[in-house]
This record gives structure tokens, sequence and C-alpha cells, in this order.
């Protein structure tokens, strides 16, 4: 197989957050990656990467008018046990539309990214759905899949790429995305730390030195089609700076180079990714970060022939075969 990098991006704006921490705590990061959209959106284009744009069907809307037409039956909402997690409660506390709402509505935004060339709209979910979460059914996630679909259609948006917040990936739930057409998902990371390590806290920690050591190995891997849709895993985070590890930065783009070389090298895809509030603040820092790491991809497309396509693409192509 032709060495292949796949960039998708988590966009979520605050609707990934609000269950962890206020909007006055957080919106800096997300209005500093509204403005940082633009900037690598250029950067795309610079290098001719194609992207994946993971998007929550919220963001779609105009207004809140418009947005609740798409809402599921009151028994097909998310009924978490834990209410925080459900994104509905949002609504009553926010503005109506995307100048009110900047971290919460993003329809420009949206028709923004689709102008450039390779840049594909996927789904997010409609609402930001956790599939592994106690209490939510597969009734309705499929209610929340068919609501993501139908607002992005009706602003000119075919969705055939998913990507579920947290990763959040069960089989059962995979087969309803297929019934409803999608040909692509990225599934979490496959390695030791995922599969062996039980203890929450234990694994991410160990997730995060494994950002800046090579702990699960190189990342790269043979995309698998799952009767009918692509599981194009996720192969690595690209992770912001972090204060307490800052002597360590270095060593970070240096792993994600290695395991970029050693995709090159051996005809396999890796899959890197990020959530655009990920870079709203240091912008330029890490704009400057992701340019190093285009650069080296420009030179491994030269001598290896590595190339970039988004999910629907590399779906597209192996389902074709």
């Amino acid at each position: 197989m032709q060495a292949t990098l796949v960039i998708s991006l988590d966009f979520e704006l605050f609707w990934g957050m609000q269950d962890c921490s206020t909007l006055e705590e957080y919106q800096d990061h997300v209005l500093g990656g509204r403005q940082a959209i633009p900037k690598l959106l250029d950067l795309f284009q610079k290098h001719g990467i194609h992207a994946t744009w993971a998007t929550v069907g919220f963001q779609f809307a105009h207004t809140f008018n418009e947005v609740q037409k798409y809402f599921p039956p009151d028994e097909l909402r998310p009924s978490y046990r834990n209410k925080r997690l459900s994104t509905y409660n949002c609504f009553s506390s926010i503005g109506k539309d995307e100048q009110t709402a900047p971290c919460f509505y993003a329809p420009s935004l949206i028709d923004k990214i689709a102008q450039y060339d390779g840049q594909e709209i996927a789904s997010h979910t409609f609402s930001h759905y956790y599939c592994k979460e106690v209490g939510q059914t597969i009734e309705q996630f499929k209610a929340d899949m068919e609501a993501a679909k139908k607002i992005a259609e009706s602003q000119g948006h075919y969705l055939t790429s998913v990507i579920l917040p947290r990763n959040q990936c069960t089989p059962e739930y995979i087969a309803v995305l297929k019934e409803l057409g999608f040909t692509a998902y990225r599934d979490e990371e496959s390695d030791w730390i995922h599969e062996k390590v039980p203890l929450r806290p234990l694994m991410r920690g160990l997730r995060l030195a494994d950002v800046y050591i090579p702990l699960t190995g190189q990342g790269g891997y043979v995309p698998n089609d799952e009767n009918g849709i692509i599981n194009l895993v996720g192969s690595r985070m690209y992770k912001p700076f972090f204060k307490p590890l800052a002597y360590f930065e270095k060593m970070k783009i240096r792993r994600i180079k290695k395991q970029m070389l050693h995709a090159a090298q051996n005809g396999l895809t890796f899959h890197l990714w990020w959530h655009p509030h990920n870079i709203g603040v240091m912008t330029e820092y890490h704009l400057k970060q992701l340019e190093e790491i285009f650069d080296y991809y420009d030179e491994l497309k030269e001598k290896y022939g590595m190339r970039s396509l988004n999910m629907k693409e590399a779906a597209g192509e192996l389902l074709s075969r």
C-alpha cells in the first residue's frame, strides 16, 4: 500500500468541554480556536494537507430556532445517568445565534472550511453523544446520528465519516453508523496502554508519557474494512503545549516525525488528530510546530511517495478495491 497521512480534527467548540469546565474558564481556548482555523486552513493548503473536520451537529445551525427543529423527541435524547453530560442543558443559558454564542454555533466557519480543497466536513455526532455512558441507549444514539445527518444536509453537507466523542466505539454502535450510510470512523489507539491498563489515572499518565517517549511503538497500520465501514484508527493526538513538560516539547515533535517516517517506509497509514481549541492559545507557537510536521511530510512525500488523504478519501479508496 501507499503510505498515507490522515489528519482529523474534532471540531466541537465548547460542546465537548461543557461537562468538565465553565465557559468563563475555557472560552479563550474556544474563541482562539475559531481565530486559528483560517490560519490552519491556509497551512493545510500550503502543504497539500487533506483533513477531516468532525463537526458537532448543533454547530451547523444559524439560530436556536433552527437547531431545535432537528432535536429528537424527549425519549430519544441521551438519558445519561450523569445529567451534566447532556449538552441539551446548555441551550437555556447561551445566546441564540453565532454572533451572540460563538462558542456554540459555527455555520460560517463550516462553510469556510468546506471551500478549501481536500477538506471534509464530517460528523462528531449531533449532540456530542457519549456512546459508553451509563443510561443512554442505542436507539437514542441512532436518533442522534440521524439528526446529525439531517441538519448537515440542510446546509448542503453530506456526511460519510464520523468521529465519536472520546472515541467511544462499540460494535453495536458501529453497525448503526454503517446502517446510516457512514463509510469511515476513527477508533481509539490500539496499543497495550488502552487494552491492558484498567486504572484510568494510570492510563492517562502512561498516555501522557507516550507523547514524548515511545512506549507504544510507531502507530502506523493498515486500515481495517469492517464489513463495509473503514476503521481509521487514531495513531497520535497532537498534544498542545503543556507547561509542566515544556522541556520535552522537541521530543514530542521528534516522536511524531519518527512515527510518520515508519509509516512512510512501510506503506502504512498514520493518523494524526487534535481539536481546534487545543491551539486556541499560544496559536502561533502551535502553528509553527504543525508547520514543522508538515514540512517533514513534504520530505516523506518526496522520498517515499507518502500522500495526504482525508477520511472520506481513504475509505473510498479502500472500499473501491
